[in-house]
């Protein structure tokens, strides 16, 4: 495929995306990026394992380097930040995917998820955080590298320029729809799959094993109390499960796209624990497929939400309880959530999101360079 002349140049930096949610992400991402017919994305650094790390360009003239990490993940990653940012020194603005800033000198927008990069209200900090306290630490001392920030909603815009002050008029809101597997999927949830008379639910909390996740509020679960749940399926591995003496909750390990869309078809509500945003964002999934969702009464599950989630006390297995109580209730009298005001302010594909961030990652390294010179 030929390129015309005389278009802005983009860099991509994904070394260290390999998460599941943020994979999923960026293989509708990337695609989007690769097609928008204002930029030419020149070169794409993807990380050395995971589905990206075989990412293949559909451009003969981008250049795909593979980053080789030779010690611990943890180590390299600081090197890289740190210490051996140079390798990326250049005038083509950089499009960082994986929320840490380079040391390195070139028009730098970075793209922030996650939430472990917020500084905890009150100073809690602990030693068993210490990786996100050495993220922390990467991510102010390079602050003033980066010409601005991308993040998905305006809590986490908030969050970041409370714990960074530095930030404020920097970071720009983009939000972003749900895969690309599900918006080929076709799927669409009207009501129940079983009868309506049975009183107990079938559920599924989508989610990787980080402590912000909240798996640990299962393992609080009064195992002679009587849950209105028949089965919730934990996408962690056996050796994981927060909680093995209550027999209704089963872990099975990653889904696939296809074993994802085959549980949203069938489940009567999609639950979500986590006590911060992140990349994925099932609850986007459940309101594209039109799914009921018992959720966290914390500010990103309301912005997102609206009055048509049921929520709980996201430290209290008694109020979970109570919030799967009511939604046994309701699906029992035949209700279903309207999510069309919520999905209204969702972008409907990836080429919206991909021209967003390409316009604020050109305008923004333009702007530095003008200011610069």
């Amino acid at each position: 495929m030929t390129r015309e002349p005389n278009k802005p140049m983009v860099r991509l930096h994904l070394t260290n995306v390999a998460g599941a949610g943020a994979t999923q992400l960026l293989l509708s991402l990337l695609p989007a990026l690769e097609r928008d017919s204002g930029v030419v994305i020149s070169r794409i650094e993807l990380p050395d394992r995971g589905l990206l790390s075989t990412y293949r360009s559909e451009h003969v003239n981008t250049v795909i380097a593979v980053y080789r990490r030779r010690v611990s993940n943890a180590l390299s990653r600081v090197l890289e930040c740190v210490l051996l940012s140079g390798k990326f020194d250049g005038v083509t603005p950089l499009l960082v995917l994986g929320d840490l800033p380079l040391r390195c000198k070139c028009p730098q927008i970075v793209f922030v998820q996650t939430p472990n990069l917020i500084v905890p209200k009150g100073g809690k900090l602990r030693l068993s955080s210490f990786r996100y306290l050495v993220a922390r630490a990467i991510f102010r001392f390079n602050l003033k590298r980066v010409q601005a920030f991308i993040v998905q909603t305006n809590v986490m815009k908030a969050e970041l320029e409370r714990s960074y002050p530095f930030v404020v008029g920097r970071v720009h809101v983009i939000a972003q729809p749900v895969p690309d597997w599900l918006l080929k999927s076709g799927l669409r949830r009207v009501g129940r799959i079983v009868d309506k008379s049975v009183d107990a639910l079938h559920l599924i909390y989508p989610a990787a094993g980080y402590p912000h996740k909240n798996h640990a509020l299962l393992s609080s679960i009064d195992r002679q109390q009587v849950w209105p749940v028949k089965s919730l399926d934990l996408t962690l591995d056996l050796a994981a499960h927060p909680a093995s003496y209550l027999d209704w909750v089963r872990c099975k390990g990653f889904l696939s796209a296809a074993q994802m869309i085959e549980s949203y078809a069938s489940v009567d509500a999609v639950l979500f624990l986590s006590k911060e945003e992140s990349y994925g964002f099932p609850l986007i999934e459940a309101m594209f497929v039109g799914l009921p969702i018992v959720c966290p009464d914390l500010p990103y599950a309301r912005i997102l939400c609206g009055d048509q989630a049921i929520y709980f006390d996201p430290d209290s297995a008694e109020s979970l309880r109570a919030a799967l109580l009511e939604l046994m209730h309701r699906i029992t009298q035949g209700w279903w959530p309207n999510w069309h005001a919520q999905l209204m302010i969702i972008p409907k594909d990836w080429e919206t999101v991909a021209r967003q961030m390409l316009s604020v990652t050109v305008h923004d390294a333009t702007f530095a360079v003008s200011v610069n010179k």
